[in-house]
C-alpha cells in the first residue's frame, strides 16, 4: 500500500509536470499560429497609422495610439502637419515614419 506521504508527493509532481507541459504547448497552439507578433510595446507599433501633430524641420512629433512620439522622416518631401504617416520601425523611443499616402 502506498503512504500518504509518497500519494501527495507523485500528485504534486504531476501536477508541475502538467504545469510545464501546458505552457509548452501554449507557443505552438496559440503563440506560432498568429505569428509570433508584439501585441504591447514599441514593437507593436510598426505598421499604425499616425497623424503629425507638430513638425520643427529636423524631427517630428506623431500621435500613434492616442500618444505623442518623437520621429523622423524617411522619405524625400515631407508631409504636413495634420497629416497621416505610417510607422516603419523603432529605435529606442523615436519612430521611423514614411507619408501614408504614397503606400510605402
Amino acid at each position: 500500500m502506498v503512504s500518504n506521504g509518497v500519494f501527495y508527493v507523485s500528485v504534486l509532481l504531476v501536477a508541475i509536470g502538467f504545469f510545464f507541459l501546458g505552457s509548452w504547448f501554449y507557443r505552438f497552439i496559440l503563440w506560432y499560429p498568429r505569428g509570433g507578433k508584439a501585441v504591447t510595446g514599441t514593437k507593436a507599433l510598426i505598421g499604425k497609422t499616425g497623424q503629425i501633430v507638430r513638425d520643427n524641420g529636423t524631427t517630428m512629433v506623431v500621435r500613434v495610439d492616442g500618444q505623442n512620439w518623437n520621429a523622423k522622416y524617411a522619405g524625400g518631401i515631407r508631409p504636413e502637419v495634420g497629416e497621416s504617416v505610417i510607422v516603419k520601425a523603432v529605435n529606442g523611443l523615436n519612430l521611423l515614419v514614411e507619408d501614408a499616402k504614397n503606400g510605402n
